[in-house]
């Protein structure tokens, strides 16, 4: 006799940004018996309707975007559809246009997973029908950065500084201008400038600092090219954009950034970040990043910083402002709080996937571009080391991007 599972589905659109975090909520959610599809946004969405019925994770989608259309077309399926937003952290403002205009996309969810009190106020002060839907979690991706997860990434730092040496890591965000959809933002010449700005620091940087790489790692959204074909001379000078963000502001001597995720995260991790303003853009409402980190608009100030020594930084005052807009610093672990939430809801327990579905599932074709069952399995034996436990699982390769975890049951 089959055992009934609950099932819980993680899609994954950006896998540099996205896939640890998931993993990580996968590993703990299977402890808790969950029965979970991890995959790619089209896998996982192509073939909901010969699935068993379970929770269903959105991303967070800009509004308009037609993925939103597909959590309703789940919901009617019968999945319990819930929502932890990538880009929910840098909101400012009276709207949240995230979820929409009006109440019909929060009227699919049935939880909605805040990153903290900002975000949740923001929303129910713009759909106060719902809150009993907004739940503050933080964020799995934030608990990466959390002195009990940075060992899993003591591998990839130490292949980082072996292959980089000492090196300055320059996070870019420029996807409103250097982005294959240009025309369409009102800020692109304000970007386009910041950019070109960008591009004139690494040069100074490359030339002051010779015995120094300088690792530029752009947006996951933003084109290589141009940086390309304006750094190729400069030896020292690096585009890249592999690998969980994490391992590289571990890895990295000094961070520079500009109102960018990255730069919270530098500063979680306690590195020496600096944001680089060179024009103050009244319009710019993404404040936070630069708010908790140091920053200037002049590059000898940049120079200074790189050269100074950063002993005892105090942070109280940037940390008490974070705490606003993330709700689970120090202790509080978001998977946690997240899993909690997931236990509250009614879902039914279903029967496992069939093997009708598997078959069908195994005549896909295609290679894998998010993840591999190696990969898997290396990341969960180093949540092992860390907990000091096995955690014993079925890891099953349904398709290209398709992965059926769950607990071994003895």
């Amino acid at each position: 006799m089959q055992l009934l599972q609950k099932f819980l589905y993680l899609p994954i659109e950006a896998k540099t940004r996205e896939m640890d975090a998931k993993l990580l909520l996968t590993y703990y959610a299977i402890k808790q018996h969950y029965h979970v599809i991890l995959g790619g946004h089209t896998p996982i969405f192509s073939h909901l309707n010969r699935m068993p019925k379970g929770i269903l994770f959105s991303k967070g989608t800009p509004y308009g975007d037609s993925r939103k259309e597909l959590m309703a077309d789940a919901k009617h399926l019968g999945y319990t559809p819930v929502e932890l937003d990538e880009e929910g952290l840098l909101v400012n403002g009276l709207h949240y246009d995230r979820l929409g205009k009006d109440d019909k996309y929060l009227s699919v969810l049935e939880h909605v997973y805040c990153w903290g009190y900002t975000q949740k106020e923001i929303i129910v002060n713009q759909f106060p029908n719902h809150e009993h839907k907004l739940y503050i979690t933080g964020h799995p991706r934030f608990d990466l950065l959390k002195k009990k997860f940075r060992s899993l990434y003591d591998d990839e730092v130490k292949k980082l500084k072996d292959q980089y040496g000492d090196f300055i890591l320059v996070n870019t965000r420029f996807t409103q201008y250097n982005h294959f959809l240009k025309g369409l933002n009102p800020n692109e010449k304000y970007i386009k400038t910041v950019l070109e700005k960008f591009i004139d620091l690494v040069k100074k940087l490359s030339m002051k600092y010779p015995n120094l790489n300088i690792v530029v790692r752009p947006h996951i959204h933003e084109g290589l090219d141009i940086y390309r074909r304006e750094l190729a001379n400069f030896k020292n000078v690096f585009i890249v954009h592999e690998g969980n963000i994490a391992m590289w502001l571990m890895a990295a001597k000094v961070v520079i950034h500009n109102r960018c995720t990255t730069g919270i995260e530098a500063f979680l991790l306690d590195k020496p970040v600096i944001a680089y303003i060179p024009i103050n853009y009244k319009r710019e409402s993404t404040f936070l990043p630069n708010a908790v980190t140091k920053n200037t608009d002049k590059i000898k100030e940049i120079f200074d910083y790189i050269d100074a020594k950063h002993l005892h930084e105090k942070k109280d005052e940037q940390k008490k402002l974070l705490a606003h807009y993330y709700g689970a610093l120090d202790e509080n672990y978001a998977y946690e709080n997240i899993i909690q939430l997931l236990d509250r809801l009614s879902v039914k327990a279903e029967n496992p996937i069939s093997d009708e579905t598997i078959k069908a599932l195994a005549t896909i074709k295609g290679e894998h571009t998010l993840t591999s069952e190696a990969e898997i399995k290396s990341f969960f034996k180093k949540l092992d080391a860390i907990e000091g436990t096995e955690n014993k699982f079925r890891l099953n390769v349904l398709a290209p991007d398709l992965f059926e975890i769950s607990a071994l049951t003895e």
